[in-house]
């Protein structure tokens, strides 16, 4: 014999699985906010290093047409 659920049955079956299905994406968005908010910390951390080794850059190339001008005025 074939089991043949009610209407009533089926409701209550599909809004169990609904549930669950809810609940399942509710922690797969926690945990994907959870790594969005790490990778916004790694990026500004990122940001961050790379201004400062541009200031460093900069610094760099300021003393380096520092040395050039001198040695273009010792060669006169």
């Amino acid at each position: 014999m074939l089991f043949n659920p009610t209407p009533i049955e089926r409701l209550t079956t599909l809004t169990t699985q609904l549930i669950e299905k809810h609940a399942s994406e509710i922690d797969e968005l926690k945990v994907l906010r959870e790594e969005i908010a790490t990778l916004r910390a790694t990026a500004k951390a990122k940001d961050d290093e790379i201004a400062a080794l541009n200031n460093e850059l900069l610094e760099k190339d300021i003393e380096i047409e520092a040395i050039v001008s001198k040695i273009e005025s010792l060669l006169g």
